[in-house]
């Protein structure tokens, strides 16, 4: 079963939000809540949204951008890429099944993804391949469509205790000079002396595959 919310905000954040007013189920997350949590990831593969549009990269929590780059990486490396035939979204602030009567989908956190919507739409019984299942357990991840009311395209976020043991360490470049840590990985923070530096910057950590094993991540200062 998903986590709860109380959980989902213990480990991932708390927000201020409202209903836009314009858009029925959708809601409007704090700026500096989206600035300090959200990342973006290019994913290792070509990958299409719904409508058949590239993405170049997709946004999601932190936390979760290394978790589901592995998924990817695990994903090409075994060529199973085209196991994903469309990539639904991940931060998306809305209300489940976009019913503002609704709690929040977790979505609205970056923590989910969807993927195959169309061909596994949300109640449905229908299975996503073992494989792709797998390739997102493997990570952390657990499958919707397993629930009393299915979602197979889903795949949610339920602990980050999965971050494979040849992930450790870091590099980030800052001020074009090269700084190390031995800190883990953990959605582009390091539990190490890199933390405080990196937080003073006021950086965007954005996570890159390196040979599909160590990921490489590369300060990039705001303007």
């Amino acid at each position: 079963m998903p986590k709860s919310q109380s959980w989902i905000e213990e480990h991932f954040g708390r927000f201020d939000w409202h209903d836009d007013p314009a858009r029925r189920g959708v809601i409007i997350v704090s700026a500096d809540w989206i600035s300090s949590n959200i990342g973006r990831i290019e994913p290792p593969f070509p990958l299409m949204d719904g409508l058949g549009r590239p993405l170049r990269s997709i946004p999601c929590h932190k936390l979760l951008a290394p978790l589901l780059m592995a998924v990817l990486v695990d994903l090409k490396d075994s060529a199973r890429a085209h196991l994903i035939n469309t990539f639904d979204g991940c931060f998306v602030p809305r209300h489940m099944s976009w019913d503002p009567a609704r709690s929040l989908s977790h979505h609205s956190w970056g923590v989910a993804v969807d993927v195959n919507a169309r061909l596994f739409p949300y109640g449905s019984h229908g299975k996503q391949n073992a494989q792709l299942i797998a390739a997102f357990r493997r990570r952390g991840f657990e499958w919707g469509g397993d629930w009393s009311t299915p979602d197979p395209m889903h795949f949610e976020i339920v602990t980050l205790d999965a971050i494979p043991a040849d992930q450790t360490g870091m590099k980030i470049v800052v001020d074009d000079k090269l700084v190390s840590s031995a800190g883990r990985i953990l959605g582009g923070i390091a539990e190490g002396p890199l933390d405080p530096v990196v937080r003073a910057l006021g950086a965007t950590l954005t996570p890159h595959p390196e040979q599909g094993k160590l990921y490489i991540y590369t300060q990039e200062k705001k303007a």
